[in-house]
């Protein structure tokens, strides 16, 4: 019973018994057409928010009738404006004080979900998925006090990134079809990429191909003169193409460095863009090649055959993209990978990611139609 004191033999100390939900010791199948309100909640990065993208069509595909609202950080936030996806989209500020939690919850629960999804679980978005009262929370176990906050917990039994976020769906009983990501890319932001490429000097239907150094990690930021090298290798392949070197408002030397050396006439830097914007440029490439970083994952979600030159993580796990799409990973396999270092003295998993290699690769993906 609730109320009554047990003792402990391993410490003589008495204390009261923990009474789990029974949701939270046995996982129940909730019928998806009885839910009307559905809580999804990724706050960051732009990457993880796009591998949650399927996850969110199996929401629609599993209660097509259903409402639903996102929680992403502002910086994020571009990714998801305008989806028809996203009935409501709940804007959190990164470094928001105590006031600015206590008007979140309360328009999480003005929304009144019956189903939320934590796709997160830090200790702020396990308050935000209890504070939202849906009577059905899900997160993982293994997080102390925040797994207490949910009332099912999912154990993925799979690599990938995407089927990690699928997996909450299925333990619920609902159906969680493998998918890619796929990002909703509006009109207003085509038009604005068209026309800024335009400035640029990029002619209208050109064969653009996106090269992206930039990373914020070490581990992540192949070496500059590879991405140079490879871009002149795509340049004398497609006498007609157009090299695009792209990067965050930090980048604009780094791209310079790259674009130093290729033919001015047909290179570009492309530094610092809105994100929205970003996101369309990269769909109008004809492929993109990038470390293992964001602008990865939105090139994917945009569309995009992608070359992901990928490091330290495995991409079973963290490009978990089919080649069927025209995507292709780059890995090395060397004798310490996978790892989890940000910062590393040996990085011998992009020494030997070669131009050569990463050619073929991509000789390959441009040979295809899109």
């Amino acid at each position: 019973m609730p109320g009554r004191l047990v003792q402990r033999p391993e410490t003589g100390l008495r204390c009261r018994p923990i009474i789990l939900h029974p949701a939270m010791v046995t996982l129940r199948s909730h019928d998806p057409a009885a839910v009307r309100r559905v809580l999804l909640v990724r706050p960051r990065f732009i990457g993880d928010v796009c591998l949650t993208l399927p996850a969110l069509d199996a929401v629609h595909a599993a209660c097509p009738a259903a409402r639903v609202a996102y929680v992403v950080e502002r910086p994020s936030a571009p990714l998801l404006e305008g989806d028809p996806r996203v009935d409501e989209l709940i804007v959190a500020e990164p470094a928001g004080g105590a006031r600015a939690g206590v008007a979140l919850a309360a328009r999480l629960r003005r929304f009144a979900p019956d189903v939320a999804f934590d796709f997160f679980c830090n200790p702020r978005t396990a308050l935000w998925t209890f504070a939202s009262g849906a009577r059905v929370r899900v997160g993982y176990p293994g997080k102390g006090w925040r797994s207490a906050l949910y009332t099912h917990h999912v154990r993925p039994r799979t690599l990938s990134a995407t089927g990690f976020h699928l997996a909450s769906l299925a333990a619920l009983g609902w159906a969680a079809q493998p998918g890619a990501p796929r990002l909703h890319v509006g009109v207003a932001a085509r038009e604005e990429a068209a026309a800024e490429l335009a400035s640029l000097g990029v002619p209208p239907g050109a064969r653009c191909v996106g090269f992206h150094p930039g990373a914020r990690w070490m581990t992540r930021r192949w070496d500059p003169a590879h991405f140079m090298a490879l871009a002149a290798r795509f340049l004398s392949h497609d006498r007609e193409g157009v090299a695009l070197v792209t990067g965050g408002p930090d980048d604009a030397g780094l791209a310079a460095s790259v674009i130093e050396r290729l033919d001015r006439r047909r290179a570009r830097a492309v530094v610092g863009w809105p994100l929205a914007r970003f996101v369309a440029l990269q769909e109008r490439c004809r492929a993109f090649v990038c470390g293992d970083t964001g602008p990865l994952h939105t090139a994917v979600a945009a569309g995009t055959p992608t070359l992901g030159l990928i490091s330290r993580n495995r991409p079973a796990m963290f490009f978990p993209y089919s080649e069927a799409d025209g995507h292709r990973a780059y890995y090395a396999r060397v004798e310490c990978s996978p790892c989890d270092r940000d910062v590393c003295g040996d990085l011998r998993c992009l020494k030997r990611l070669t131009v050569d290699g990463a050619w073929s690769l991509l000789e390959g993906m441009l040979g295809r139609e899109r």
